[in-house]
């Protein structure tokens, strides 16, 4: 996501043939690497099953295909730069909110297995008839 927002920012700023070509380039490779890696953290991290967790990641980017080119529609006919600047603040934003969300997951994996209610897994057990 953070080298998405370099490539729109680049594009930007991009005032010859090549270097638009190169800024184009660099963000259709970000984002081709992007898709993958968010279906992927979504699969590890979810504490529903993983075929809803990837269901409903899906349709969080079908919305953005929908929501997407509305807004650009309104940010292009108010701003052209506009349009440049919303898309690398929407990915810069989706980046650091990531970032979090895997630096949180690291700090849980480290210590006890919660359940997804906050229960551990030993008092899951214990509720169940099994030994803890």
């Amino acid at each position: 996501m953070l080298t998405g927002s370099i490539g729109l920012l680049v594009l930007l700023f991009a005032n010859t043939y090549p270097t638009i070509l190169l800024a184009t380039g660099f963000f259709v490779l970000s984002k081709t690497f992007l898709r993958p890696s968010v279906l992927s953290l979504t699969s590890q991290r979810a504490t529903i099953g993983q075929g809803a967790a990837t269901g409903l990641s899906n349709s969080f980017m079908s919305l953005g295909r929908i929501v997407g080119p509305l807004w650009a529609g309104l940010a292009f006919d108010m701003n052209f730069n506009y349009l440049y600047l919303s898309g690398a603040a929407i990915l810069i934003i989706g980046f650091l909110i990531s970032l979090v969300w895997v630096t949180q997951g690291e700090k849980e994996t480290t210590g006890e297995i919660r359940h997804p209610l906050g229960r551990t897994a030993e008092s899951v057990s214990t509720e169940r008839g099994g030994t803890p």
